[in-house]
């Protein structure tokens, strides 16, 4: 695994130092997203060339600055695959956010309700969340149900969110994962591009193990 460390006043890619994670550290388990059970919230097609696992927090403003840098880069390219890994670290408001978002991928309402979410208020109140809900046409009603009965399965995805963001060393939100590449802060445009087409030439590498 390659780590690129963000810092703040970085805006090259050129300028960000390249770690290897055999340097005394234990290598991070794969996202098992293809055969999770239940499954997490992903957009795009399965067997895509490129997937990006991004872990977040709906109230960490770095979070909602890639989202909107993560949705441009799905525009010009459909192809990708998007893996949500939320990981709510910044409070109780943060942890309901997280739980509606799981939960609205039982009507297959994710995709919007995330986005909806990412443009709310930041507090995230009840209140919030029902708006959220309905920008996003969700059942409420349903998604209550939902929460309910399916409160194992959504306590499972938090839980596994959070045991591999920890493997990855994550300290924080937003988190990104490419292929080999780890990347523990926000990035823009400009990098998520240079980024990707680095994870593709070291895919594209054969195995000298």
């Amino acid at each position: 695994m390659f780590v690129i460390p963000i810092r703040k006043s970085a805006a090259a890619f050129a300028t960000l130092l390249l770690f290897t994670a055999g340097c005394g550290q234990a290598e991070p388990a794969r996202d098992p997203v293809s055969t999770a059970r239940p499954p997490v919230p992903a957009a795009g097609p399965a067997k895509a060339a490129t997937v990006i696992t991004v872990f977040s927090d709906y109230r960490c403003g770095h979070c909602r600055a890639f989202h909107t840098t993560l949705e441009h880069y799905r525009r010009d390219n459909p192809g990708v695959r998007i893996v949500y890994r939320d990981w709510p670290v910044l409070g109780r408001e943060s942890v309901e956010a997280a739980r509606w978002a799981i939960a609205s991928n039982f009507q297959d309402r994710h995709a919007d309700f995330n986005a909806a979410l990412m443009t709310a208020p930041q507090r995230m109140s009840r209140s919030d969340l029902q708006v959220a809900a309905r920008t996003a046409d969700l059942d409420l009603d349903r998604l209550h149900q939902d929460l309910f009965a399916k409160a194992s399965d959504i306590d499972a995805i938090l839980q596994s969110n959070d045991a591999l963001a920890r493997s990855y060393r994550l300290q924080g939100t937003p988190g990104i994962v490419i292929g080999d590449i780890i990347v523990p802060g926000a990035i823009d445009r400009a990098t998520l591009d240079q980024v990707i087409a680095r994870a593709g030439k070291q895919s594209a590498q054969p195995n000298q193990s």
